[in-house]
């Protein structure tokens, strides 16, 4: 009975740090392998994982050839390299040492847990990757600096996407429209002279580029599901972002100015 609740925690243990991996942005199958690394480490017999981006189930065999089975749903991920690191950390960690197993629950759960979702820094690489971009594709200097702010408001917004559990796909398609408002509003207020260039500008903020490359690097290692269903969601994202602007041109009357 000991050994049986200890594979059960084991298992538990492993696909929580899975779940959170995923989470975070992580591949697939560095997922799947972490979960194995770690079932191994604490003397299951086999191991067999299978996970997508919005699902991770594993069967483990005890030492007493018993076998074991847990799945975890997976209802939504942000890129967050600093919490993925962490994770990889602690894996690398039970790995080597292979702690006490629900001192290891503690430490994932100390690890996972939520602090300050707004930082200056990420705030700041927004303005100037923004500023950057409007420049880059033959924006005037009036029109990075029309950006800027804008590209500050994309930041708190998606932040706040973070904490406040809202569907993300309809948090796009809004954020899209505030920004591309927001650009018009500057121009016709003086703050920039040419309200695409702001918008394109920060629509580099916004557009899924590294889901996107993920996606096709899964789908080169062998994970065709995973890899198209993280293109799929990429192309979604990318039409949200779209309308969004779509919407902000169409309603201020500058897709058909002499209508």
């Amino acid at each position: 009975k000991d050994e049986y609740l200890h594979s059960d925690c084991v298992l538990s243990l492993a696909l929580d740090l899975g779940k959170n991996m995923v989470r975070c942005g992580a591949e697939i199958n560095r997922v799947e392998e972490t979960v194995v690394r770690v079932c191994y480490a604490y003397g299951m017999k086999s191991v067999d994982v299978f996970s997508i981006i919005s699902m991770i189930q594993a069967t483990v065999v005890d030492s007493e050839d018993k076998p074991h089975t847990q799945v975890r749903r997976i209802y939504s991920s942000q890129t967050d390299f600093g919490q993925l690191e962490k994770l990889n950390a602690f894996s690398r960690k039970i790995c080597s040492t292979v702690p006490d197993v629900e001192q290891a629950r503690q430490e994932l759960k100390q690890i996972t847990i939520k602090g300050k979702q707004y930082s200056l820094g990420v705030c700041l690489g927004h303005v100037v990757a923004a500023s950057s971009f409007t420049l880059f594709f033959g924006g005037t200097l009036f029109d990075a600096v029309a950006a800027a702010p804008i590209a500050a408001i994309i930041y708190l917004l998606s932040a706040y996407i973070k904490v406040s559990g809202v569907n993300r796909l309809f948090f796009t398609a809004f954020i899209s429209a505030v920004a591309g408002f927001l650009s018009i509003g500057f121009v016709e207020l003086g703050f920039g002279h040419d309200s695409d260039m702001i918008m394109i500008g920060n629509i580099m903020l916004i557009i899924p580029g590294l889901k996107l490359i993920n996606s096709v690097r899964e789908m080169l290692c062998g994970d065709l599901m995973s890899g198209l269903l993280r293109l799929l969601e990429s192309i979604i994202i990318a039409v949200a972002i779209a309308g969004g602007f779509a919407l902000a041109i169409i309603v201020s009357g500058k897709m058909f100015p002499e209508v």
